[in-house]
């Protein structure tokens, strides 16, 4: 809930109220750069939770929504090798085993002979899973739309151009943010919070 401070020109939000005491302690904090690093914070929170909403509405786990995005969005006619899915979701081979046990199981992919390989196996969406996905990302481009319904066209392209000059330049010190290269595409809910460490894939 906002408030309205006298002396200032917007109103307030949480992160006001709660970096105030902070930053009147210690004067090394930049007013600015602290509101922006914990506005970016409370948003992604945001985000997330619409995320976690849109998988237990299609009853997906994270990777198995980023299995079946990165299937649904392949070149190769919604079919890529297991060696390349495991390589491009950075996971071990157990892990991914797990996955498509998993997602082969419910019917929404299946596992083929690679005929350039013979030992390599070839991962295809079904029609169901390809249905499944697309219902998915398509109910979360919508819900990530309402979250930034307070900001015109303008507004998010502006800020869209301020990120990107940050983001590329934390890039160009300390590389590539893990999560960009866990899903090589830019697309909804594709860099969802990390997994935790002991899942099992």
């Amino acid at each position: 809930m906002m408030s309205y401070s006298a002396g200032m020109d917007e109103p307030q939000d949480s992160i006001d109220v709660c970096t105030a005491d902070a930053m009147a302690r210690y004067e090394e904090i930049d007013r600015e750069v602290e509101g922006i690093v914990d506005r970016v914070a409370a948003i992604n929170k945001y985000v997330a939770r619409v995320f976690e909403e849109t998988l237990a509405a299609f009853g997906l786990s994270h990777g198995e929504y980023k299995v079946l995005l990165r299937l649904a969005v392949a070149p190769t006619e919604r079919r890529l090798s297991a060696g390349d899915l495991t390589r491009s979701l950075m996971l071990s081979s157990g892990g991914m085993t797990n996955r498509l046990d998993r997602l082969e199981g419910a019917g929404l992919l299946r596992r083929l002979p690679d005929p350039n390989d013979r030992r390599g196996v070839l991962v295809e969406l079904t029609d169901e899973g390809s249905a499944l996905i697309d219902r998915a990302v398509t109910d979360e481009a919508s819900k990530e739309i309402d979250l930034f319904e307070a900001l015109t066209p303008a507004e998010r392209a502006s800020l869209n151009a301020l990120l990107r000059i940050v983001l590329r330049s934390l890039e160009d010190r300390f590389g590539p943010s893990p999560r960009v290269g866990d899903a090589s595409v830019a697309t909804v809910g594709i860099a969802p919070p990390p997994e935790r460490a002991a899942s099992p894939g």
